[in-house]
């Protein structure tokens, strides 16, 4: 008899304190670094990881840096998801095969020939200029040892200093990190 009145009463509490939480104004725009158009046939399948990230990096928002080095989050700009989930799409897109040769995200689950794993390290503004860095491996796939690694930096310059045009620097930064690591995997996994 009493529960009943008690899980009532909890219920109408949290309700209460949920109205109380101050929410976070929505982004003015959101950016996405694909779909992108394949332009890297491989030669044999690649499991293709979600790469790690800090936790400032793997998010839905976008960080800039200031000129004291401090980062801060773009509240005007986010991305459509997180922004390891958007390079994992983004590099998918781009790699291409026939038959057996393909690039699977790593939720599917399916044996492959190699694997690709990754840490995005930078994905950040600084001023007008947008970084992206990141380090890969391909493992081979059964014996799961290290076949070949890759550093790959790239840069955009933002065409103005809003902060879409930042943000599209960004994008632009990501999808060049997206592809040079594609190239890499294509020709790391061509068999012999």
């Amino acid at each position: 008899m009493f529960r009943p009145l008690i899980l009532a009463a909890a219920a109408l509490s949290l309700g209460a304190c949920a109205s109380v939480i101050p929410q976070r104004d929505p982004a003015d725009a959101l950016y996405r670094l694909s779909p992108l158009d394949p332009a890297y046939e491989l030669a044999a399948s690649v499991t293709v990881r979600e790469p790690e990230a800090s936790r400032l990096l793997a998010g839905r928002s976008i960080a800039a840096e200031d000129e004291t080095g401090a980062m801060r989050y773009v509240r005007s700009v986010q991305w459509t998801d997180r922004a390891t989930s958007l390079m994992q799409e983004a590099l998918l897109d781009l790699l291409s095969g026939e038959g057996a040769n393909v690039a699977l995200p790593a939720q599917a689950g399916a044996f492959t020939d190699f694997e690709f794993s990754w840490r995005i390290s930078d994905l950040t503004l600084k001023g007008d200029t947008a970084r992206c860095r990141l380090e890969g491996t391909i493992l081979r796939g059964k014996e799961r040892s290290v076949f070949r690694q890759t550093s790959i930096a790239t840069s955009a310059n933002a065409q103005g200093s809003t902060d879409a045009a930042r943000a599209e620097a960004l994008v632009q930064a990501g999808q060049a990190c997206a592809r040079e690591a594609a190239a890499f995997i294509a020709d790391a996994t061509r068999q012999p």
